[in-house]
């Protein structure tokens, strides 16, 4: 006896995503539940909120702020002088005038990085 079957592809395709996309939620589920729990002891750590764990994050803001203000101004001053050496070994006719607009970008390079250095003290004087 011979049996006709008819196999639709387009069904078990259907299934088949159906499928993915449940298990695709589930895994996202799983994710934002680890990520609840990676979160869970810093908002237990903030429940003890007191004066002295500002100070500490205020000081830690203060250390990190003073080195990026002298490290961008590390980098500024230091590719100020390198163009500045190019340039003057390019055209050594106009070297005083390279020279003087250098000195006058490192100087407000040094403004900005000073300031940076100022809030830095005042964060830390504050706590």
């Amino acid at each position: 006896m011979l049996v006709e079957t008819r196999v639709s592809l387009t069904s078990g395709a259907t299934r088949t995503n159906r499928l993915t996309a449940r298990s695709t939620e589930i895994h996202d589920l799983r994710s934002e539940l680890d990520m609840f729990h990676s979160i869970l002891p810093l908002l237990q750590a903030g429940a003890g909120y007191t004066r002295d764990y500002t100070g500490a994050w205020g000081l830690l803001g203060a250390g990190v702020g003073a080195g990026l203000s002298a490290i961008g101004a590390g980098i500024g001053i230091g590719r100020i002088g390198g163009q500045a050496s190019e340039a003057i070994a390019r055209q050594p006719e106009a070297g005083g005038q390279i020279r003087g607009q250098a000195i006058v970008l490192a100087a407000l390079i040094e403004g900005v990085a000073l300031f940076g250095a100022v809030i830095a003290i005042l964060i830390v004087f504050k706590f």
